[in-house]
């Protein structure tokens, strides 16, 4: 815009010339936006560099072309001190960016602490009473005196107490530290057995099961969690299809991160419903208890590694998980 204002000031005759370039610009920038956002801010201020580069460019060979070389000098002072304009604006809102982003996760840290406390306080009242209900029935289910009809009656409040204390169990994750070792880990191998554990779950539901992951990604972490993240999202995606969908599951190495990509073409996500995803006790299913997202955001985070979902409504969900790459360690 400043720079047209400039031409304009000139009394250039030649406006159309550069509307086209912006106009082309703007068209490219548009498709690598996506990319520009999940670039690093160096290389950010490069690509904005380059790109404005190319557009003074093509004005100054516009100008030589018309014989109006006297403008020249004019012309690359603006542009200079656009670009800088240019460049310290972009680091303004790239700053505030990570204040606020910054803000947000201190927010969440101290929300997850105070939930996390609270729901082991709670878990830990709950599960004494729950215990010894369990161990009482125990006893009365071997007694020869009940009936078959009162043994099936216990063995359905036995079942209940179990998934019960399994809710209990993930609430006490909530607030119970990693302190597990890690261990070197082939998440493809991880992967591809999770998958082939869930291939009777997507039978019954009819789920076309599409795979492609790269062989021999390695990563440090606890081989369990892992393999807790893996099979609570995998059977998230498969609740969420319902029947009769297509699940795809990548997992590749980009630069220094094992990236795995979940995918379902289920009813997908509105973007209120997308921003609470991962919050304790937050759950898009009827029966969810809105801990086990959680927990999975937690253990990739300890792992310094990230989940991000994209989603849209009758588009479908994906879960992207990435994951610092195992680096072995070098020979000096």
């Amino acid at each position: 815009m400043m720079m047209l204002v400039f031409l304009q000031v000139l009394g250039d005759s030649n406006l159309f010339i550069t509307l086209m370039n912006y106009a082309v610009i703007t068209i490219i920038f548009y498709f690598l936006l996506k990319k520009y956002h999940s670039l690093l801010l160096n290389k950010k201020l490069m690509l904005l560099s380059t790109i404005y580069c190319f557009i003074v460019l093509t004005r100054t060979m516009t100008l030589v072309k018309n014989n109006l070389t006297e403008q020249i000098l004019e012309m690359a002072i603006f542009s200079i001190v656009t670009l800088i304009t240019l460049l310290l604006v972009v680091l303004l809102i790239e700053n505030l960016n990570h204040q606020i982003q910054l803000q947000r996760e201190l927010r969440r840290s101290e929300k997850m602490n105070v939930i996390s406390q609270l729901a082991a306080s709670v878990a830990h009242e709950v599960r004494n009473p729950l215990t010894t209900v369990n161990g009482f029935l125990q006893l009365i289910i071997r007694d020869d005196n009940i009936t078959e009809k009162q043994r099936n009656y216990i063995d359905i409040t036995l079942s209940e107490l179990n998934r019960a204390q399994s809710i209990i169990n993930d609430y006490l994750s909530l607030a119970k530290p990693n302190n597990s070792s890690t261990q070197l880990i082939n998440i493809s191998e991880e992967l591809a057995k999770t998958v082939e554990l869930m291939t009777s779950y997507t039978n019954i539901q009819n789920i076309e099961v599409e795979t492609s992951i790269e062989k021999l990604l390695f990563i440090n972490g606890n081989k369990d969690e892992i393999k807790q993240v893996l099979i609570n999202i995998i059977k998230n995606a498969i609740e969420a299809i319902g029947n009769d969908g297509m699940l795809m599951i990548e997992a590749f190495s980009k630069e220094n991160n094992i990236t795995v990509k979940i995918t379902d073409n289920g009813p997908g996500m509105t973007k209120e419903q997308l921003s609470k995803i991962g919050t304790p006790f937050y759950s898009t299913k009827d029966k969810g208890t809105g801990v086990g997202l959680t927990i999975c955001f937690q253990i990739i985070e300890q792992l310094k590694g990230s989940i991000e979902v994209e989603s849209a409504i009758g588009k479908g969900t994906t879960f992207i998980i990435k994951l610092p790459r195992y680096q072995p360690p070098s020979t000096i």
